[in-house]
């Protein structure tokens, strides 16, 4: 089916507030019902509220649990016949992903709002996933799918290799990434000077982000003589040994554990760079809080979040793995008084441009290229 669709239903994987911002300004925005449809339970799966982050905050979006019951999406697809439908899962083997299955049945219009696959992990389980998953089954998976599907928002960024290996053409990508809501109660401040360094890294301590990286980096900055101090939040598997290193190497680095909503927006909002080093992230929702609260960024290519800073010059980026070149990019940020405060200028501007209002519009401008409104 092609042309103006009756509505949109976005099929959401949870009420996470990575997206709830966007889909709560494509309500107010589209000149067309939105409803969302969620896949696991409201306000049980967002890891954050640990932290001090509330379930409640998106209270006002109407929304509709479907999950696993068949019956139930397929009732919503009857009522809702003609509607445009936005999935934001397809790849795995669940109830919308069948639903996805039956809609292109009928021909009703199909886009996806969804990552690109991301490896993550690492040792045998990484390399069997990049040689043998990624390449031979998930493609097969998805090939109805990608066929049946107008376009897919990237909500990975820029790159496109992992999505082309898969079998999406370059005419139905589109780049993208993720604009939550600045953290309730935060503010922008923007950085007047780079003195009394302090360098911020948050996030739990898994391979995949990288943290081991930034504490090599540290090394270089101490036998350069940089002053600095630095700041690793929450916990996880690498804290002990990350821990070790700094204290045999005598790095000024503060590991307070899991902190309090208020502390972390004080960290942000202090802070005089937040280092995003992922190895393999398909986004990092870090990097949004920090930019939020007008920090400037250093972001590793390993994650698809690198898109905040190209596209908005709010500071620095540096190659996936590689601690010398983070180190280096460390260093002249803490020396360079105008890049430093050129990255901080950006990093204000760009606040209004990744707020859910403006790329919710963006969102609405694909469903117009792509005839749906």
């Amino acid at each position: 089916m092609s042309g103006v669709v009756n509505g949109v239903v976005i099929w959401a994987e949870s009420d996470c507030r990575s997206m709830m911002g966007i889909y709560r300004e494509l309500i107010r925005q589209l000149p067309c019902p939105v409803l969302v449809a969620l896949y696991r339970k409201k306000g049980k799966n967002d890891l954050r509220e640990k932290t001090g982050f509330s379930h409640e905050e998106f209270d006002d979006i109407p929304m509709i649990e479907v999950g696993e019951d068949w019956n139930k999406g397929l009732e919503l697809l009857d009522s809702h016949r003609g509607y445009g439908h936005l999935f934001a899962m397809y790849q795995s083997q669940n109830n919308f992903r069948r639903l996805l299955l039956e809609i292109a049945r009928r021909g009703d219009r199909i886009g996806i709002l969804s990552e690109s696959p991301c490896i993550m992990v690492n040792g045998i389980k990484g390399l069997v996933k990049e040689t043998v998953y990624l390449r031979y089954i998930l493609p097969q998976r998805v090939k109805p799918i990608i066929r049946a599907s107008d376009f897919i928002i990237n909500l990975s960024g820029n790159s496109t290799r992992l999505l082309s290996q898969l079998g999406w053409h370059p005419w139905q990508i589109q780049p993208f990434g993720y604009y939550p809501p600045p953290i309730v109660g935060s503010n922008v401040v923007e950085r007047a000077t780079n003195k009394n360094f302090c360098i911020l890294v948050t996030g739990i301590m898994t391979w995949h982000r990288a943290p081991d990286v930034v504490v090599e980096a540290l090394k270089l900055l101490k036998l350069w003589r940089i002053d600095y101090r630095a700041i690793f939040t929450q916990r996880g598997p690498m804290q002990n040994l990350l821990k070790a290193r700094c204290e045999e190497s005598g790095l000024d680095v503060n590991f307070p554990g899991v902190v309090g909503i208020d502390k972390l927006i004080q960290m942000y909002q202090e802070c005089s760079v937040y280092v995003g080093a992922g190895r393999s992230e398909p986004w990092g929702m870090r990097l949004n809080d920090a930019l939020n609260c007008g920090s400037p960024l250093l972001v590793s290519r390993g994650m698809g979040g690198v898109k905040l800073v190209d596209d908005y010059g709010c500071g620095l980026t540096f190659n996936v793995d590689d601690a010398v070149d983070l180190a280096y990019k460390l260093r002249r940020l803490a020396t360079d008084n105008e890049t430093y405060c050129r990255c901080a200028r950006n990093a204000v501007k760009a606040v209004s441009s990744i707020s859910p209002r403006n790329k919710a519009a963006e969102i609405k401008d694909i469903l117009l290229a792509y005839n749906w409104l």
